[in-house]
């Protein structure tokens, strides 16, 4: 083919090179010439292809002397390769996987462990309350103002909280609130059965109910006067546990101290002791206290809507304070409305008694009190004697004062009312027509003072009183207190409130001469008409 090829071509070639000489020719002699050219072209073109040839086996020599892969080594390095990532995934993977969960929404931040035993849990509480008095003119006072309008944080509480080892809770919160910064809470709490589980440390008091509902969750700015008879926190051991009723099937843990709701619960304990509305941080005496609380939904989990959400219970204490200091009372609208001489101490058997109960059905809410509190007051002296001092005790008296409280409330946009606060369906979006949820609410609460600690100690016929446990002039004897509220909450962390509080007196009230010095008179307490509003953020 290729010699073919060549030939045409040399042909081709040579004619149009040589025409003009051909024609100089004769016939004969033409083709005698084009004969030895075309034999010329022949050899060269021979030698041509034998060296195409002769180089093209050389190359295919070459290519087969070239080395071959081997396939089973390049198989090997990319199974080595193909291992060497599948082990580095793994190690990754193990060291992602003991990583633990982390977790923020409405519930605050959390971090969990891959197991589930050990759990960190960071929350807060703020609450800006402002209070704008009524009617509160005193003409006494320089610029007219009786009771002075104000702005207060209430409350400002980080919280920490969480659970080692699977059963063992803890609980860590101050409180900034007032201007001042204060231990609250600092507990451990083992719970490795859940029918006898032990707390120890500071935390809330079990007698009291409302003084166990969250501070977030309050229907009202401030509690009931029932709660001012009760200790507030106090330091010590207690024994609790839960038990389900024979209706439920499965039990479900809570991280609470104090369980809501369970089919009936107790709590058992012995504390330092601190005196009604107190929290105590240190004790000043051996005196103790036992405290116990037992409280029951006796409808719980029988399919019975109406009372599923009926509580009832019980709460108590007893103890023997020794020259421990008084208590102070507050109104609604945080105003001093009874206090002791500065000489009194709470030195004696003590004891309070708190029946208690709440029914909650869908959007409507109950709960109430009674408080019974029963204390023996001194009035003490120290003396001067050859071994040192000591207390000498110049009046004595047994105290017998009580409370009471009835709250009702009822979410006007229909959600579930709780003890545990309301959660609203929606989150207020005013560009989506959500407004969160509302409550309104009603309270009537009372207290009452033993008349014995107002008690006139000065010598028949003596034109100077001395009241050795109380001013009657400056300590109330009964306090009531009507007060309706409207709650928003935008969500489940945001909610403003809004009260109206009027309490009025008996007693408690001192005249004045012209020249400022208290008299004799004793005069019921002006009325106190409080308007008061919160912003709570709580998450």
């Amino acid at each position: 083919m290729y010699r073919k090829k060549a030939l045409t071509l040399a042909v081709t070639t040579l004619t149009s090179l040589n025409a003009p000489s051909l024609n100089a020719k004769t016939q004969h002699d033409r083709v005698d010439v084009l004969e030895a050219r075309v034999h010329d072209l022949e050899s060269k073109l021979e030698k041509a292809l034998h060296a195409l040839e002769a180089a093209s086996a050389k190359q295919t020599t070459a290519a087969a002397a070239a080395p071959v892969p081997d396939i089973k080594k390049i198989d090997q390095k990319v199974k080595l390769i193909e291992r060497k990532l599948e082990v580095d995934k793994e190690v990754s993977d193990g060291k992602w996987a003991k990583l633990p969960n982390v977790e923020v929404g409405t519930q605050g931040l959390n971090v969990e462990s891959k197991d589930g035993d050990f759990k960190l849990n960071f929350r807060g509480l703020v609450q800006a309350d402002g209070y704008y008095f009524v009617d509160d003119e005193d003409p006494n006072n320089v610029n007219g103002d009786g009771l002075v309008n104000r702005f207060i944080m209430r409350r400002v509480r980080p919280i920490f909280s969480g659970t080692l080892w699977k059963d063992i809770d803890w609980r860590i919160m101050p409180d900034f609130g007032m201007g001042a910064a204060r231990l609250f809470d600092a507990y451990a709490d083992l719970r490795y059965f859940r029918s006898a589980s032990l707390a120890a440390g500071k935390f809330k008091a079990p007698i009291s109910l409302e003084r166990l509902q969250s501070a977030s969750a309050l229907t009202f700015l401030e509690r009931g006067f029932p709660t001012q008879l009760a200790p507030n926190r106090d330091i010590g051991a207690m024994l609790h546990g839960e038990f389900d009723g024979p209706w439920e099937t499965e039990s479900t843990r809570s991280y609470n101290l104090y369980q809501f709701p369970e089919f009936l619960a107790y709590q058992v304990g012995i504390f330092d002791g601190t005196v009604n509305n107190g929290n105590i941080d240190s004790p000043t005496t051996d005196g103790k206290q036992v405290e116990a609380r037992i409280f029951a939904h006796p409808f719980k989990g029988a399919g019975l809507d109406a009372v599923e959400g009926l509580g009832v219970g019980i709460g108590g204490s007893w103890g023997h304070p020794n020259d421990s200091a008084t208590p102070t009372y507050a109104t609604a609208g945080q105003q001093t409305m009874f206090k002791y001489a500065s000489a009194a101490r709470i030195d004696g058997t003590q004891y309070r008694i708190y029946p208690q109960a709440y029914w909650y059905w869908g959007p409507f809410g109950l709960i109430g009190e009674y408080a019974f509190s029963q204390a023996g007051v001194a009035n003490q002296s120290t003396v001067n004697t050859g071994t040192g001092p000591h207390t000498v005790t110049k009046y004595s008296t047994i105290e017998n004062d009580y409370a009471w409280n009835v709250t009702a409330s009822y979410v006007l946009t229909g959600e579930d009312n709780t003890f545990q606060g309301v959660r609203p369906r929606h989150a207020f979006n005013p560009f989506e027509g959500k407004w969160g949820a509302w409550q309104a609410a009603a309270r009537w609460t009372e207290i009452a003072f033993d008349s014995d600690v107002f008690r006139n100690v000065a010598k028949p016929g003596s034109s100077t009183p001395i009241y050795a446990f109380a001013d009657p002039r400056q300590a109330v004897r009964n306090a009531t207190n009507w007060s309706i509220g409207i709650n928003w909450w935008l969500n489940q962390n945001v909610k403003i409130m809004a009260d109206y509080n009027q309490t009025s007196f008996q007693g408690g009230g001192g005249v004045y001469d012209s020249k400022g010095t208290l008299t004799n008179d004793v005069v019921d307490r002006a009325t106190e008409k409080v308007f008061d509003t919160r912003i709570q953020v709580s998450f």
